[in-house]
């Protein structure tokens, strides 16, 4: 899409609703939570969803929106920010900025980007084989805690889907030239791997508290393999009080958009994205929305919302 479209679709995005498509009534959640803080509610493992995909694999370019109508301006949480487990109704590869992921709508488990490639390198990606396990940086791993050494440098494992590949290199290449390297601490995630992330984060705190600070399987949007967690190389981004004001964190805000990601969960919006604010978790959309997004102050999954009005 033309700068001058987005412009357009932002301009209209600003008055606009953030709620999604209605769905059954549920507890709303809170504002706001702490990874590691432990709450009591007693974990109640949520059904794998069993579709599959609506499309067939492609990798051609992300096609342009069309500008959404004004709406009502939003109050409290959005209507899909109820726990539910809702087909997203877009998830065809080639369209994945449009794909919207929540607390209820969702990805199949079958659900596997056709042209993933190495997030370091551009080569080719192997899979792992058997059972994976969560990682140091799906759990949110302390310093002391083990493989908290991992945080330190990039996943030796890291995929991102090649249609992102080109403009995440060119970042990490400027962000070194600053001063300010970019490890990828986590990209791709598989469904099997969300379910031991999610599973964690319920034993750790239980379950409404891992809703807020984690994605059931199906939800996350690492499975899109256009999400990437980052960090410094110096501490785990979760150890900083907000990483967003580190030289690192601050200069990703600041350029992200510049290459294309947008931080998915910024601070004061999880009444429109549902979860915690990540300033570490950026999402791949192209350079032009990205931009715009980020000059009107509208998240990802506003924008998304008003694509089906």
């Amino acid at each position: 899409m033309p700068r001058q479209a987005h412009a357009l679709v932002i301009a209209f995005l600003v008055a606009s609703s953030c709620g999604g498509a209605a769905v059954a009534p549920s507890p709303t959640p809170a504002t706001s939570a702490s990874a590691t803080t432990v709450a009591t509610a007693t974990p109640t493992p949520s059904a794998a969803p069993t579709s599959s995909p609506t499309s067939t694999p492609s990798v051609t370019p992300t096609p342009s929106p069309s500008p959404a109508p004004t709406g009502p301006a939003p109050t409290g949480p959005a209507a899909y920010c109820a726990v539910a487990d809702v087909p997203t109704p877009v998830a065809a590869y080639a369209d994945h900025v449009r794909t919207f992921l929540d607390w209820t709508y969702r990805l199949s488990d079958t659900y596997v980007p056709p042209d993933l490639v190495s997030a370091t390198s551009g080569g080719p990606y192997i899979a792992p084989r058997g059972v994976e396990t969560a990682g140091a940086a799906e759990i949110l791993a302390r310093r002391g805690d083990p493989s908290y050494s991992t945080l330190l440098s990039d996943a030796p494992n890291a995929a991102i889907r090649v249609v992102a590949y080109a403009d995440l290199a060119a970042m990490r290449g400027a962000a070194v030239a600053s001063g300010s390297p970019l490890v990828i601490l986590s990209s791709y995630r598989s469904y099997g791997l969300q379910v031991d992330t999610f599973n964690y984060w319920v034993r750790v705190g239980g379950y409404e508290q891992a809703l807020r600070t984690s994605a059931r399987p199906g939800h996350s949007e690492h499975q899109l393999g256009t999400a990437i967690d980052f960090g410094d190389g110096a501490a785990a981004p979760w150890e900083y009080e907000d990483w967003a004001t580190t030289p690192t964190g601050a200069w990703l805000a600041a350029h992200a958009p510049e290459y294309g990601f947008v931080m998915s969960f910024p601070k004061g919006k999880t009444d429109v994205t549902c979860y915690a604010y990540e300033p570490w978790h950026y999402r791949y959309v192209g350079k032009a929305l990205a931009q715009s997004l980020s000059e009107s102050r509208v998240t990802l999954r506003e924008y998304q919302s008003s694509q089906l009005r």
